[in-house]
């Protein structure tokens, strides 16, 4: 059984990966990217527990500092030795660490934020290459991972113009947390709370674990971003400006795209800064990197199509930019209360719509063969001149999804089901699907119409807020007599 340190939750999918790779009887290469809090640090020392392990974490200093630095950390974790201690320089140092691994076998070496080594020695990557090639790396079955939060920088690792090329064992990006890992921060709410608070921290395990789970939602978002010195009022901006040089100008892109731009064009007209769609282009390149933003197509368009829309991926940055920034200067003179009640509490709802959405795509790309006994393919969206579907796709076996998602404080009914039909018919998605799955996913459920059409029809799927959260019961408790 898998030893945990105190107080992880989830990751199950990656440290299954990490176990598999560290157990293998031979050398590892491994890359760990992934944004800023997501939890790769913590990932790595529960994946190494009960194992032989030097983890090292970079800093913003001179390549010298850093080596020193790393020296120590060895020393610490195998004993302090001279012969280390005389090392200078990087190949030297992997060499002696390759020798300790054949005392230790299956040694890893974690070197984290491995963009900060790179900035200060840019031959790193040669080094490492031959440290590898040499196979020095083998008798041990030494692990090196190497970790980080800039993804350009450590995507760039796996081009084919870098020196360590074809040569990784593993290649990995940790993401945020699904729902139902986020869910186990907060055992005992409600789902549609739960649901809520993903929608606006989403599964960043170092906001999640700022809750508090004796508060009520609106207790830890007024905690969380609108008290004073609440830990995360300024985070987005921090996110921007840790990696990006001119980061004015990408928050000003981020915001464009907050307040309802969806294309380049529409991002012009609102930052005067850029004064043609060309120059924008770059900036929201970027930012999909860092993975802050999305670029969405309807599911119905051709791949060159100009249908598509950009909007923010990350749900902390969308809920900053509705709620927290237009509010700053009032937060700063201590009107976090005044806030909730009249900016946040009314239009919560309404920014629930679109969260909310997101929620039920990702659930079906996720855990669609629960329901269907097959996985999904694509999942999206579809939408047009005159209709919009918040769910669509197909599963592997050739049938289509087709639903609708609602937040508001009101079932779902048959009014419902006509509805998406009809907007159906004003679409050639999936015309020829061999069946089609009429889905809906509602915060206050369903009335007993359409609940009496999903007994008797195959064809219409409702999915309740406690299926979203956590996994169906594999044993049910048998029904009484």
């Amino acid at each position: 059984m898998r030893r945990q340190m105190t107080g992880f939750i989830g990751r199950e999918q990656d440290l299954a990966v990490l176990d598999r790779e560290f157990s293998q009887r031979k050398a590892s290469l491994a890359i760990l990217y992934g944004r800023r809090r997501i939890g790769k640090s913590t990932l790595i020392r529960q994946a190494s527990l009960g194992r032989p392990a030097i983890y090292f974490q970079a800093t913003l200093v001179d390549d010298s500092l850093n080596l020193e630095a790393f020296k120590k950390e060895i020393a610490r974790a195998l004993g302090s030795d001279p012969i280390l201690d005389g090392l200078s320089d990087w190949l030297g140092v992997l060499h002696y660490v390759a020798g300790k691994a054949e005392q230790k076998p299956g040694l890893i070496v974690a070197l984290d934020e491995f963009p900060y080594l790179v900035g200060g020695n840019s031959g790193l990557p040669s080094i490492i290459q031959k440290f590898w090639d040499s196979g020095a790396a083998e008798s041990g079955a030494l692990k090196i991972i190497l970790c980080g939060s800039l993804i350009a920088q450590m995507e760039e690792l796996l081009a084919e113009r870098n020196p360590l090329f074809g040569r990784m064992t593993l290649s990995r990006e940790i993401g945020p947390m699904p729902l139902r890992e986020a869910a186990e921060f907060m055992p005992m709410w409600d789902p549609a709370d739960t649901i809520a608070l993903f929608s606006v921290l989403g599964g960043v395990p170092y906001y999640l674990d700022k809750c508090d789970p004796s508060l009520t939602l609106a207790e830890n978002i007024k905690q969380l971003f609108l008290t004073p010195s609440a830990p995360l009022q300024e985070e987005p901006e921090f996110l921007l400006r840790s990696e990006l040089n001119d980061a004015r100008r990408y928050a000003s892109v981020a915001a464009a795209i907050a307040d309802g731009a969806t294309k380049p064009s529409e991002i012009v007209s609102r930052v005067h800064a850029f004064t043609a769609a060309s120059e924008v282009s770059p900036y929201i390149a970027r930012l999909q990197q860092m993975r802050i933003v999305s670029r969405e197509r309807s599911l119905d368009a051709d791949e060159r199509s100009r249908n598509t829309r950009y909007s923010l991926r990350d749900p902390l940055f969308r809920f900053w930019y509705r709620f927290v920034r237009p509010n700053l200067s009032a937060l700063g003179r201590g009107f976090g209360d005044d806030i909730w009640t009249r900016a946040v509490k009314p239009h919560f709802n309404d920014y629930m719509g679109s969260a909310f959405e997101s929620v039920s795509r990702e659930h079906l790309r996720d855990h669609a063969q629960e329901r269907f006994d097959v996985p999904a393919g694509e999942i999206g969206r579809l939408w047009g001149g005159d209709f919009e579907i918040d769910v669509a796709g197909r599963l592997l076996d050739g049938s289509a999804i087709f639903g609708e998602c609602k937040w508001e404080n009101a079932q779902i009914g048959e009014s419902v089901r006509k509805r998406l039909q009809e907007a159906i018919a004003k679409t050639r998605y999936a015309e020829d699907a061999r069946s089609k799955h009429l889905v809906f996913f509602a915060r206050k459920g369903f009335t007993d119409e359409l609940r009496k059409i999903a007994e008797t029809d195959a064809g219409v799927c409702l999915f309740e807020m406690e299926e979203l959260v956590r996994a169906p019961d594999p044993h049910p408790a048998p029904s009484p007599a």
